[in-house]
This record gives structure tokens, sequence and C-alpha cells, in this order.
């Protein structure tokens, strides 16, 4: 890029309507929270209607059937065998490979007693159980999976001809555990996303929080300092904004009571330099220069107070519109050279911006005036690098001290303390420019030039 960079009458009001409860909650940690919140809870009520209605049907059918089935077989080899030790080998063998716990009670029967208690307060596995046995045997059978039977085992009672097959089994033979473990585990990474969520949405909005304090505390006049960034990078730009606009904020108001104390210091001293030229022409004793010493002590007034109204009223009020920026600086050039000063224009580029035409005029024609006031010399350059485009002002003249660069923006300020109009204007040339630049979003420093010189460097966003 470059080198070396009234009331109305009463009025019967209208009969109130009742306002239905909000249901968007108003904080931002608890609007956020609810949308991590209701995905969470859909997604586990789909989960749990799909777990139910597929997974845990499925398997409860094939362990009712497997175990119907069993039973089944349990009762056909008993009512095949004829004798005793017959029913008692098939008992063995049911107790040994199907790991029930059997028992024939002989003349046996099933009572409308057992019947009633047979009802279990598991009315799903209940119900399923009944389909199942009704399918697989043809006999009266009672089942019950009530709490008050054996721990964990389920009772079935079949009424056979010569008595009542009483069987115990494991209740997992017909109950899929996985239900319990699928609601625990859900249950419970629940809670933890809910944990995290609240956790990591705290961290979230304390950021906010501090923002919102600082811009408030701010506006009631208290200054805080700046915000320190932190939180997500949304948050961290609203925080560099408000740092930047408190910064600019202060260095306006700064700004208003220099020029206020400046204002008062410049005008005090032709007042009394004319107050005395005026007594002296009202007793007759005016020297023949005393005319001439009155208007030039107007004219310093006039250049005094025109500086202070042109500061003061800024240019906030102009639209800004897409500006080229290459005639602009043709222009200016043109008017500023002359036969003692010669000014150049260097684009790399057409270049075009979002600018206030009037306000960036008067800040590059300040800019150049200075430069061509004590230089023979200057250089305009224009170049776009990234999302900015930078504005170079060079000149060979004797440049200013690196100590007193930041002084010369203060209103007022001068490079020569004998505050002479003559020897320059009014010290506003530079503070106006740097309003005008920080306005625009942009910044503007000064550096030495390559000639040897000043170097005024703008950076306005492109």
């Amino acid at each position: 890029m470059f080198s070396g960079l009234a009331a109305s009458p009463p009025v019967e009001s209208a009969p109130t309507i009742a306002r239905l409860p909000r249901v968007v909650p108003r904080s931002l940690f608890s609007r956020a929270l609810l949308i991590v919140i209701m995905p969470l809870v859909i997604l586990q009520a789909v989960l749990a209607y799909v777990f139910y209605e597929r997974h845990w049907d499925s398997v409860t059918n094939w362990l009712a059937v497997g175990f119907a089935g069993e039973i089944g077989l349990v009762v056909e080899l008993l009512e095949a065998a004829s004798t005793q030790e017959g029913k008692a080998r098939v008992l063995d063998l049911a107790r040994e490979h199907f790991n029930f716990a059997v028992s024939l009670e002989p003349d046996g029967a099933l009572h409308p007693a057992a019947e009633i208690s047979g009802l279990s307060s598991d009315g799903a596995l209940e119900n399923r159980l009944d389909e199942t046995f009704s399918r697989a045997l043809d006999r009266p059978f009672v089942i019950d999976t009530r709490p008050v039977a054996p721990p964990k085992r389920i009772a079935v009672y079949v009424q056979l001809e010569d008595g009542l097959l009483r069987v115990l089994a494991p209740r997992k033979r017909v109950d899929s555990t996985t239900t319990r473990v699928f609601i625990g585990w859900m249950v419970g990474l629940s809670l933890l996303l809910l944990i995290l969520a609240i956790y990591f949405m705290t961290r979230q909005v304390q950021p906010i929080l501090r923002l919102a304090w600082a811009a408030d505390n701010f506006g009631k006049g208290r200054d805080v300092g700046d915000v320190r960034l932190a939180g997500p990078t949304e948050v961290r730009q609203a925080g560099a904004a408000f740092n930047l606009m408190r910064k600019r904020i202060l260095r306006h108001i700064g700004q208003r009571t220099e020029l206020l104390a400046a204002v008062s210091h410049d005008l005090r001293t032709p007042l009394t330099r004319m107050k005395l030229e005026l007594e002296m022409l009202a007793h007759g004793h005016a020297q023949p220069g005393d005319l001439d010493d009155l208007r030039s002590d107007v004219e310093e007034m006039v250049n005094v107070v025109d500086g202070y109204l042109a500061f003061a009223r800024g240019e906030g009020q102009e639209a800004i519109v897409a500006t080229e920026l290459g005639p602009l600086l043709h222009e200016i050039a043109q008017r500023v050279s002359t036969e003692r000063t010669r000014v150049e224009v260097e684009l790399e580029s057409p270049v075009a911006l979002p600018l206030r035409p009037i306000a960036i005029r008067r800040c590059l024609s300040n800019l150049v005036h200075n430069a061509a006031r004590y230089a023979s010399w200057v250089g305009l350059r224009v170049a776009a690098q990234g999302d900015h485009v930078w504005i170079a002002i060079d000149d060979n003249g004797p440049g200013i001290p690196p100590d007193q660069r930041e002084a010369v923006f203060k209103a007022f300020y001068r490079l020569d303390r004998s505050r002479n109009p003559s020897t320059g204007g009014v010290g506003l040339g530079l503070t106006i420019a740097r309003d005008i630049v920080l306005g625009h979003g942009g910044d503007i420093e000064l550096r030495d030039a390559p000639e040897g010189g000043l170097r005024v460097l703008l950076r306005l966003p492109s």
C-alpha cells in the first residue's frame, strides 16, 4: 500500500379487556433456556411414543408368546402323562429347562375369588398376556402380576382336568427391563443437559447484563470505563461498539468544554483591545492607525466565532451517499494548487465510499490547506485494503513533532503559541477533520512522510 504507513379534554375510557398471560418469557435467559428445553421435551415425547408403540410392544409380544408356548407345552405334557411319576417328570423338566417353579394341586380349582384377585395393576402387560394365553391355551387360566406375588415373579394358574397347575416364572420372561433403563437414561441425560444448558446460558447472559449495566450507568452520567469484552462474537461486537461510542461521547464532551474555554480566551483579548480603542476614540485621543486596529480586532473575532460555529454545528444532519473519491480529490487539488505549492493525486483504482460529501470535502480541504500552508509539494494517495480505504496526505514541509501530534487535534490548539491569526487559523482544522472521520466510522493519525514532512493517514470503512 503506502510506504511508511396542549392536553386533550377527558373522554370516557374504554372498558378494560383482560389481557392473556404472556406465554413467551421476557428475559433473554428464559427465552434461550426455553429454546433448549422445548426441542428436548419434544424429542423425548417422540422417542417415548416410538419406544412404547414399537420396541416395547414388539418385545413384550414375543416374550409373551414364548412364555405362553412354554406353559402350553407343560400343560400338554401333563395331560399326556398317565401316571403320577410321568407328571412329576414333566414338572422336573419344566423346573430344569424353563426355570419355572411349578406345582400341580390335585383336585384344585379356580374360584371366582381367584379370578378377581388375578386382576393386576400392570394393565398393559396383563392385557397382552391375556390375549396371548387366550390364543395358546384352550383351558381356564388366571395370570397374577401383582406386586404381592413373590419378588420379581409372575404367577399363572391353569385349570386342568385332574388339578390346578401353578407356575411361578421370573418376571423378566414377560417384561422387558429396557423400559426402566430407557426411562432412567432419558431422564438422567435430560437433567444433565438441562444443567449444562443453564450453566452455559448463564455465562452467555452475563456479558449482556454487564453491557446493559454499563450503558445504564453511562446514560446516568457515571463513567464506568470500558466494558470487558467477553462472551460470543456478537456480544463482543456490541461491547466494542459501546466502548467506541463511549470514547466518542467523552471526546465530544471534552472538546466542547475545551471549546468554551478557548473561545472565552480568544475573544477576551480582542474585546479588551476594542474597549480600549473605543474609549480613546470617545475621548478624542485616537491615533491614525486605531481605526485599522479596530477593524482587525473585529475581523479576528469574526474568524473565531465562525470557527466556533462551524465546529459546534457539525455535519450530522447530512445524508450519506455513495461518493467517488477521485473527482473529489482532484477538485480539492485544483483549488489548493498555486505557483508556490504543487498538489498531486494518485489513485490505484476508482474508489466509491458511502460518505457525507460536504463533510468529507471539508475535512480533506482542511487537511490539504494545512499541508499547502507549510510545504511546496502535497501528495494525495488512495488505496483500498480489505474492508477499508486508506487516504494519505503527504507533504515536504517541516512536519509536526511526535510529542505534539495528538495535542494538535484538540480544539483551538495551535503550534504557534502567539495565537496570531496571521500565522494560521484558530486551531480547529484538525479537530473538525478528525470529528468528520470518526463520524464516518474511521480514524486519523499523523506520521512521518517518506519525503521528510508530515503524513496525515485517514482510514475509512468501505
